[in-house]
């Protein structure tokens, strides 16, 4: 994006442009001692994506563990720089994010390994599992 002093606030440094930013709000249920962002949440997905393929819906229940999240002042530039903005939570804040003509790239702020269980694996892990099958056949 060409923005030479980004940074993230996790990182403690004096940049201006930072692209990583505290959480904006809690979780109703946050485990105490846990990161403010700390539970299950509903995320909405945004149709024609990559994200909503894999799930095969537009909505879903996604769990996280985290203190940081994008700077909602960057979130177009993203979107301007060449990534799909596919998912926000139920205030319009940013949770994952693709690069359309990329193999597999998307980033989510939500961790779906806290969603998988053994038998049952999350969708985002088995499609990624897949994209690897297919660029190794």
């Amino acid at each position: 994006m060409g923005i030479v002093d980004a940074d993230s606030a996790e990182h403690g440094r004096a940049s201006q442009n930072l692209v990583i930013a505290p959480v904006s709000c809690a979780m109703p249920d946050r485990r105490p001692g846990a990161p403010k962002l700390s539970g299950s949440a509903r995320v909405r997905i945004q149709a024609g994506t990559r994200l909503a393929a894999i799930y095969g819906a537009t909505d879903c229940e996604e769990e996280y563990f985290c203190n940081y999240e994008v700077n909602p002042a960057y979130v177009r530039q993203f979107e301007a720089a060449g990534l799909r903005l596919s998912a926000f939570d139920e205030n319009g804040e940013l949770r994952a994010v693709e690069l359309p003509d990329h193999v597999f790239f998307i980033a989510t702020l939500f961790q779906p390994h806290l969603s998988s269980a053994e038998g049952s694996p999350h969708p985002l892990i088995v499609a990624y599992l897949a994209a690897v099958a297919a660029r190794r056949a």
